[in-house]
Order: structure tokens, then C-alpha cells, then sequence
């Protein structure tokens, strides 16, 4: 009366734990094994009995009575599912063939990583074999439930081949222009402070979190291995954020360590940036629709994504707004990429393109002397200037002038997709820059310089070191973008500077009908200082004419400013003598702030 009956269903403990409850159920922990009776036999010992256990159409077990037990599962009577010695059909859901649910029978319960997989054969079809299946992948059966059919005999679902973004309609239901709103506010609104802790894994396997609480990936491709050869690599410089005064920082460098945390405006200023692992390995966030609810899926840089690596800069602070609030979209995107993208990161002063396969790389803020090589750093270039000049006149209102002003300028590292729908500040980094006469002069005089002169270079056509791939406003974007602006205000002229937040188009930019300017003639060397050809015939005007006496000190020939309106009288400009014992034509010495041959 107590055994089992021919044909029915039983659950089989496979260790031979023989935990079970009260109720003769086994614990929800222990590892079963499911199948139909086919026969029972004596066996040694007392009250002994050995059951004939078909458990597949091939396999067949001896087990004794006392680790067999009822197939229920209460787990599956949660979600209202009917298992029991007459029956072990499910419905399983199948998210490759677009969510349908198919037959099947339960062949496996076990517990793995703190939480239940199920093996199942399904009825119709190829009857093959599926594994790992986690309790959301079951469901009761239904009219709706393929009986006949295998997910292996039909084709995948076409819209399940689209990434989960374009399955949700996402240009329709959340337009990119709302994502970059988005994008930006969330970057004006928090910054990953310098101090906190690098990111750590793990970053792959099923059912992990980094160190911030974010998914693993749980199957990343096999270039994405963090090896022996990545760690030896990058190690020493994964997840942080360091400043240099020279280019010669990174894995190009590794014998290199010169770090510096506090630097005068005037000293040429560079910051190597590197991501904990590869981008692919980094979950950019979890990504679901505005009004959907629940937690969203993760989401990281896919092999067919183009990943985007921003550049996020601070001051006390402070976000700095830099040129691309409102970026442009991509040419054709939707033709691409089938959807709408940008190749900017909203709120980031550069923005560079890379794969799943970008780790880091050097930046520059403040070229030294001898660099030229500055085309792909120049929108980062002129955002720092722009706050050193900014901050200095912010804080020359300040009532103890002999003290040393100085900011606290902040680097984030942004990661996202040209999708816009997630992004994450991966690494952070800060340095004190001092504004100091001196410095602010240099750093005037070297943008200056890079402007009409470095950036026009060989150098900075055909650079030396590794490149980046920047993300650049092309002439046409620019004057498209200004023109339809123009447009919507009657009776206006496009104006190419009215929009504060677009840098002013590379005059290389690919597509330029007009024609290159004749080059302008390096002037003779003249020592240590002085001023650069590039702003030597130049007015100064604006917040830069506080520095007006230093460089004309320094031997700078600078023409007066143009005489105001309604006035016919030339402006005349008085050169301030030189202090007493200072030689006017060799400038700055060598132990000033960074004085250099143009």
C-alpha cells in the first residue's frame, strides 16, 4: 500500500540525501531526477523494495524505495503549474522563437548557484533536450501551448534576431532625442567622484555582480578573455584615471610612472584612462522602456553595437558644459544601423568610437611644447582652456589676491552605445591646477597656437602614436545644422556662431569645398618665450586683455585693439617698461611656467 504503481510518476533523489519534509516531499535543494514506473522487486533486507525507474526512452534505473518520492514540486504549484504522479507536462517558453510555448516533459530538477534549473525534453517535433532552464521559463499549459512542434524545427523569430531595443520600438516609443535629454541630465546631475574605489569584478558568469552591483555578463565572446597577457597589460593601470605632463604614460610606456596631482595652468597636462576590463564585460545599466515597470534588462556593448567612450569633465564639481549638449545625429542611421543614433555623448567634451573590445587609452588636455599631435584631443583642448579662463575670471573677485587660486578639474570616463539608452560612468580622476598669472598667459598663448598653427601641421595629419578614433563634427554637419536653425526664425541670417554649444567646424573636415589657405610661415626661432606666430598679428581682446602687459613683456607684437565706434582717432598703446634688471628679449627663463618655442 505504500509503494508506488506501475506507470506513474515518481521524483528520484540522486545523491541519496533523503531529505524530505513532512509531507514525504524532498527538500526544494536537493537534486532530482524524474520517471515513470515500470516494475518493482524484492530486494536484501528487511521490508526492502527496488523499483524498475524508466527516466528517458534509453535509460533505465534500479533505485530502492527510500530515495524515491510523489513527483510535486511545490515551487511549480506557485506558479499554478500541475505536476503529480499522473502528470509532468509544462509549457516552456522559448525567447528565441519570439516567446512561443511548447510541450514538454520534466526530465531534471537541480539546484545550481543558489538558485533552480530544470532540464526538459519537449513532446512534438525533434524532441530534443533543453537544459538550465530557470522557473520563469515554465508555465502552465494552455491553448496557446505548441504541442506537435519543437523549437528546433521552425526558424528563429526575425524580430528576436534584432537587438532587445529595436524589438521594443524604441525610436517610437522613447525617440533618441528624449535620450539624449536624458543622457545629459544625468551627467549635469551626478559625477562618479574621484575618490571612489575602482570597479572589480566578477564581470562574467550567470547570476554574478561587479563590485557596484551590476550584472556579469553571462556569456561573453572569446575575445573579451581577461588572460595572463591583459592583466600583464593593463593591470596596473585598470579602472583609474592618472594625470601626467607628458604624453609618455600607459602600456606604450610601462617603465613610466611620472603621476602628478597638482600642475600650474601653464604646464602642459595629459591623463591616461582605463577601463577595469573590456568594454564588453561592463554592463552599461539595465535598460527598459520609460513607463515600463520592473527592473529592465542588462545591457552591455554588443559585437555589433558602436561603442561610446566619453570624456565627462568637471571643475569643483562643477560640470563643464563643453560643445556637444545638443550633438547631431548620425547621417542615415536608421538606413545603417536600423535605428536612430549618435555618434556624441551629450554633456562629454570628446567622445571617441570603439567596439567591445576598447580598454583605454591617453588623453590630452594641455599639449607640452613639442607636441603636435593634438587632432584627436583638440575638443578636449579647448573645453580646459575655456575653464581656465572661465574659473580665473569667476575667481578674481576674491578679496586676498596674493593667495594662489587654483581648481580641482575632474575627469569621468563615460561608457555607452549609439543608442543613447544607458550610459555609465566607469572611472573617475582629479588634479589641482593652479591659476596663476603666468599660467593663464602661457595657456591663452598656447590654444592659440594650436588652433592656427598645430593643428594645420603634418604632425597632426599623420601622427606618430596610436590614434584615437574621434568623433568629429564635419563641415557640412555644422553648416546643415546652423542653416535649419536659421530657418526657423523668419527673416534671419544663419549665423555659424550663434549656437554656443557646437565647437566651430575643422577647416580639414572631410567634404571642404573651399580651399586650403596658404600656410603660414614659421618665424624665425628666437629663444625661450616669446609669443607664437599663430597670435602675433593678432589683437587681444576679451577676457585674455588682463594679460596684455605680460605678453608684450615677453616680446610679443601685438597691434592695438580697433578704435570704438564713431571714433576716428587711432588708439594708442603704450608698451610698459620692463622691470629693472629684466631681459626683455629672452622672456621667460627655463625655471618659469613652461615657456617654449613656437
Amino acid at each position: 500500500r505504500k509503494g508506488f504503481k506501475y506507470g506513474s510518476f515518481v521524483a528520484i533523489d540522486v545523491d541519496e540525501t533523503r531529505r524530505k519534509d513532512q509531507h514525504n516531499i524532498f527538500e526544494q535543494d536537493v537534486t532530482l531526477r524524474f520517471g515513470v514506473v515500470k516494475g518493482a522487486c524484492a530486494a536484501p533486507g528487511h521490508n526492502a523494495f527496488e523499483y524498475s525507474v524508466q527516466v528517458d526512452g534509453s535509460e533505465t534505473l534500479i533505485v530502492r524505495r527510500r530515495f524515491l518520492g510523489p513527483l510535486r514540486l511545490l515551487e511549480l504549484e506557485d506558479r499554478d503549474i500541475e505536476v503529480s504522479p499522473k502528470c509532468r507536462e509544462v509549457a516552456v517558453e522559448v525567447e528565441w522563437q519570439g516567446g512561443a510555448k511548447y510541450l514538454a516533459e520534466l526530465l531534471k530538477r537541480e539546484w545550481t548557484k543558489g538558485e533552480l534549473r530544470y532540464e526538459v525534453r519537449f513532446v512534438g517535433g525533434k524532441r530534443e533536450v533543453l537544459s538550465g532552464l530557470p522557473i520563469e521559463k515554465l508555465h502552465p499549459v494552455d491553448g496557446s501551448t505548441r504541442c506537435f512542434d519543437s523549437p528546433e524545427m521552425l526558424a528563429p523569430d526575425p524580430l528576436w534576431l534584432l537587438d532587445r531595443k529595436l524589438q521594443a520600438d524604441i525610436d517610437v516609443k522613447w525617440p533618441i532625442a528624449r535620450r539624449m535629454e536624458d543622457a545629459l541630465k544625468l551627467l549635469r546631475s551626478q559625477m562618479r567622484p574621484p575618490g571612489a574605489p575602482p570597479v572589480k569584478g566578477p564581470f562574467e558568469g550567470e547570476r554574478l555582480f561587479d563590485s557596484e552591483g551590476f550584472p556579469a555578463h553571462p556569456a561573453p565572446m572569446e575575445e573579451l578573455q581577461v588572460d595572463r597577457a591583459f592583466i600583464d597589460t593593463w593591470g596596473r593601470y585598470a579602472g583609474e584615471i592618472k594625470f601626467a605632463s607628458t604624453y609618455k604614460i600607459g602600456p606604450a610606456y610601462p617603465g613610466n610612472k611620472p603621476w602628478v596631482k597638482r600642475v600650474d595652468a601653464g604646464d602642459p597636462l595629459y591623463f591616461h584612462a582605463a577601463l577595469p576590463v573590456y568594454a564588453g564585460l561592463i554592463c552599461l545599466g539595465m535598460f527598459k522602456m520609460p513607463d515600463e515597470r520592473g527592473m529592465g534588462q542588462p545591457e552591455w556593448v554588443r559585437a555589433s553595437d558602436v561603442a561610446l567612450v566619453g570624456i565627462a569633465m568637471y571643475v569643483n564639481g562643477e560640470h563643464v558644459r563643453g560643445f556637444f549638449n545638443k550633438p547631431p545625429l548620425q547621417k542615415d542611421g536608421v538606413k545603417k544601423c536600423g535605428h536612430e543614433s549618435c555618434h556624441f555623448i551629450p554633456g562629454c567634451v570628446s567622445t571617441y568610437l570603439g567596439d567591445s573590445t576598447y580598454v583605454g587609452g591617453t588623453f590630452c588636455l594641455a599639449p607640452s611644447e613639442a607636441d603636435f599631435e593634438v587632432r584627436d584631443d583638440i575638443y578636449s583642448i579647448q573645453a580646459y582652456h575655456a575653464a581656465l579662463r572661465d574659473w580665473a575670471k569667476r575667481q578674481s573677485a576674491l578679496d586676498d589676491q596674493d593667495q594662489p587660486r587654483e581648481i580641482d578639474v575632474q575627469i569621468n570616463l563615460v561608457l555607452s552605445t549609439s543608442y543613447l539608452a544607458n550610459l555609465r560612468q566607469v572611472c573617475a580622476g582629479s588634479v589641482k591646477v593652479v591659476l596663476s598669472a603666468q599660467g593663464l598667459a602661457i595657456a591663452h598663448e598656447r590654444l592659440q597656437h594650436v588652433q592656427n598653427l598645430r593643428m594645420k601641421s603634418s604632425e597632426a595629419e599623420s601622427p606618430k602614436r596610436s590614434r584615437k578614433n574621434l568623433s568629429e563634427l564635419l563641415f557640412e554637419a555644422g553648416v546643415e545644422r546652423r542653416l535649419g536653425a536659421a530657418a526657423a526664425v523668419p527673416n534671419a541670417l544663419p549665423d555659424m556662431e550663434a549656437d554656443a554649444s557646437q565647437p566651430p567646424p575643422p577647416e580639414e573636415a572631410l567634404g571642404r569645398r573651399q580651399a586650403k589657405p596658404p600656410p603660414t610661415p614659421l618665424l624665425e626661432q628666437s629663444g625661450r618665450g616669446g609669443v607664437s606666430p599663430g597670435c602675433a598679428g593678432r589683437p587681444i581682446c576679451g577676457p585674455e586683455h588682463q594679460y596684455r602687459p605680460l605678453l608684450e613683456h615677453r616680446g610679443a607684437v601685438i597691434p592695438p585693439p580697433p578704435p570704438p565706434k564713431g571714433s576716428t582717432s587711432p588708439v594708442r598703446v603704450t608698451r610698459p617698461s620692463a622691470p629693472e634688471g629684466v631681459n626683455t628679449a629672452a622672456g621667460i627663463g627655463a625655471g618659469g611656467f613652461g615657456g617654449r618655442n613656437p
